[in-house]
């Protein structure tokens, strides 16, 4: 398999940064926290009073763990686009009673955000949905969204060719949520370098976290053989 092949194989829509939020929900978090923060203290009570405390595992291998957490943990709320963490769903994003206009602005944060190929993606889904049309002949790029009565304008090239995505007060509901959609897709498929980094260090959490629960198993299973 080509490297090509594999990274796209590997970049599909499981990886996503939406498929990363049940992984830091706090429950989770609170418990690789916790052990990262008190496991000095349990190692030096271990180191000092032997006798007193036993562990059915190796505490170093749960600090490990906890530390690759911590570093995702990290990654992900620095890199994670702020698109995603306030509008995980649409229902989330309509919460927010937000105008229809208001897309145009998303939109254009995107666009401006996003790396070259998704840009293209983009640009080719709203045109080709027609809910960007073609502009003048006189093409008047501004930096950001156009605001007036007949709706919020952004004038952006697709091509050899300048299109307006315009929105107005009364645009139709499915036109709103395909556009958020779109606008979702290109936000929670970028950044896959980081999005792989993240990946890597939960696997790596969750392969120590098991190793500790063998131990555990173990252990346990070591008294009763000893009791039987």
């Amino acid at each position: 398999m080509s490297k090509v092949a594999w990274w796209e194989r590997w970049d599909g829509e499981q990886t996503h940064w939406h498929n990363l939020d049940g992984y830091f929900k706090p429950i989770v978090t609170r418990f690789f926290i916790t052990w990262f923060a008190t496991a000095p203290l349990v190692a030096s009570v271990i180191q000092n009073y032997p006798s007193m405390l036993v562990l059915p595992f190796d505490w170093w291998i749960l600090w490990l763990a906890s530390l690759a957490y911590a570093i995702a943990f990290g990654i992900h709320a620095w890199r994670c686009p702020q698109f995603i963490k306030r509008y995980p769903t649409y229902p989330a994003y309509q919460a927010r009673g937000h105008s229809p206009r208001w897309l145009v602005w998303e939109f254009h944060g995107c666009w401006t955000s996003i790396h070259t190929v998704s840009r293209e993606k983009l640009e080719n889904r709203v045109v080709g949905k027609n809910y960007a049309k073609e502009s003048s002949e006189n093409p008047d790029f501004r930096k950001e969204p156009q605001v007036s009565e007949k709706g919020t304008i952004f004038q952006f090239p697709h091509l050899t060719k300048s299109y307006d995505l315009a929105i107005k007060e009364d645009a139709p509901e499915e036109v709103v949520r395909d556009l958020f959609w779109e606008i979702f897709g290109r936000w929670t498929s970028s950044g896959p370098k980081m999005r792989l980094l993240i990946w890597g260090l939960l696997a790596v959490a969750m392969v120590l976290v098991f190793v500790t629960v063998l131990q555990d198993i173990c252990f346990v299973l070591s008294l009763l053989w000893v009791i039987n």
